[in-house]
């Protein structure tokens, strides 16, 4: 009996361990990143944003259209976290063609929405459709953000026509910013889930 005990806390103390893990690399930092409260959180400029549920593809999407530059912005609210990497992720594809893709960028709100890092990513397809989905992710280093620990993320997403009298449309159903924290943080917590095991088995 004490051992199917010992089993049942030892499976506990790594689940938790596990589950805590799987919570730090999967929290989206992203404020109404799904879009499912509309423009909410979000800013744009010149109304060149338009947030609704669209039908064709069974998504709630912001609709960014006609000139090159034009985006979405927000304020996270999260503070930069001193070690940890980050991942900025949007899913999204051409609502009407042509339209050559999208720049996406971290920026630091504290700052004055400086830039930290950005990438532009071109479309595959000139298609829409459910099928049509794709994902860009821009990876930061935890040694781009060494020295702002505490200052405030901001996301940005903007149109890249090129040349910019295409006058396209970008539909994104998700943009997700989730934080990879540092190797020895993950190695603590599992050196800690060693530790609960030696304390049982000592117990036992």
């Amino acid at each position: 009996m004490k051992t199917k005990i010992l089993t049942v806390k030892i499976l506990t103390a790594v689940g938790a361990c596990g589950f805590a893990l799987g919570a730090m690399a999967q929290t989206n930092l992203v404020l109404n990143g799904d879009f499912s409260s509309g423009s909410a959180s979000w800013n744009n400029n010149l109304n060149g944003a338009y947030f609704y549920y669209e039908n064709t593809v069974s998504a709630n999407i912001v609709s960014m259209g006609w000139t090159d530059g034009l985006g979405i912005w927000q304020n996270t609210t999260s503070a930069i976290q001193a070690g940890d990497s980050y991942a900025l992720s949007v899913t999204a594809q051409v609502g009407q063609s042509p339209m050559t893709g999208l720049n996406i960028s971290l920026q630091d709100v504290s700052t004055g929405w400086s830039v930290l890092a950005n990438q532009t990513f071109t479309f595959s397809s000139q298609s829409a459709g459910p099928s049509q989905w794709e994902t860009f992710t821009l990876d930061i280093p935890a040694s781009t953000l060494s020295s702002l620990g505490g200052d405030i993320l901001g996301v940005g997403i903007t149109l890249n026509e090129s040349p910019n009298t295409q006058y396209g449309w970008v539909w994104a159903k998700s943009v997700s910013l989730v934080a990879v924290p540092e190797p020895s943080t993950l190695v603590l917590m599992s050196m800690a889930a060693l530790g609960g095991f030696t304390v049982l088995r000592r117990r036992k």
